[in-house]
């Protein structure tokens, strides 16, 4: 294991204990949209990195035991994990004006990402929101935030922010690994392996290549089209 991002710790340590301050009441947040996927129209616009395959390997096997508890939840394939760079344009109905200017995005990705760094991120135990469940990225190097801030000032040269950062401005490395699409029917089993993985170290790995690509909200495989790809120097 590297270093520990103090900043990064404290947002994933804060999820946590509000997750599991209403996971405790039996009280989870529902996402609508997995119980009705042909009514969801979101696309959207993102950088994104796809961990190693031994990585992909470890967090498998945790989605394993929480399916074998939560079966009914949505998880996700091996081939749909990923950590966001950068949404470009966070996934929307309305997403077509955002796809007329696609050059546009294409040009500012291209002008940060052909010459971007490598970055390096250690896989180190869970966190949860009402919603979902996350492995936790802990950057080890200012290369990913050199990155996205790089990315989000070609977005602003180009008059391109409408649709940056709409939810939060993304500083984390986590990659999701569920989502509650029903109400769950073993909650305490659930918390009781999430405890057990608070701390599980995943892996590290040095990032050094990147996607641009569009996607619907979930990454779902059949429903993302890699438009770039970028080696890392």
């Amino acid at each position: 294991m590297g270093i520990r991002n103090i900043g990064i710790t404290k947002i994933y340590d804060g999820l946590w204990e509000d997750a599991m301050t209403q996971f405790a009441r039996g009280q989870v947040e529902l996402d609508w949209y997995l119980a009705n996927r042909e009514r969801d129209q979101r696309l959207g616009l993102t950088v994104i990195a796809r961990p190693s395959q031994s990585i992909v390997d470890q967090f498998s096997a945790l989605i394993h035991q929480l399916r074998l508890v939560e079966p009914e939840q949505y998880y996700y394939q091996p081939d749909e994990l990923h950590l966001t760079i950068l949404s470009l344009f966070t996934a929307t109905e309305h997403s077509r004006p955002f796809f007329a200017r696609l050059a546009n995005y294409m040009s500012a990705c291209e002008a940060v990402l052909s010459t971007a760094e490598c970055f390096a991120v250690d896989f180190c135990g869970v966190t949860a929101s009402t919603g979902s469940i996350m492995a936790q990225g802990i950057p080890q190097d200012g290369n990913l935030e050199f990155l996205r801030e790089r990315l989000r000032k070609a977005l602003r040269a180009q008059d391109l922010s409408q649709g940056l950062d709409t939810r939060y401005r993304l500083s984390t490395a986590h990659t999701t690994l569920m989502r509650f699409r029903s109400p769950p029917q073993a909650l305490p089993k659930l918390v009781g392996i999430l405890k057990e993985y608070r701390d599980y170290y995943f892996g590290g790995m040095i990032f050094r290549s990147l996607q641009v690509v569009k996607n619907d909200w979930y990454m779902s495989r059949g429903r993302v089209e890699v438009l770039a790809e970028y080696r890392l120097s």
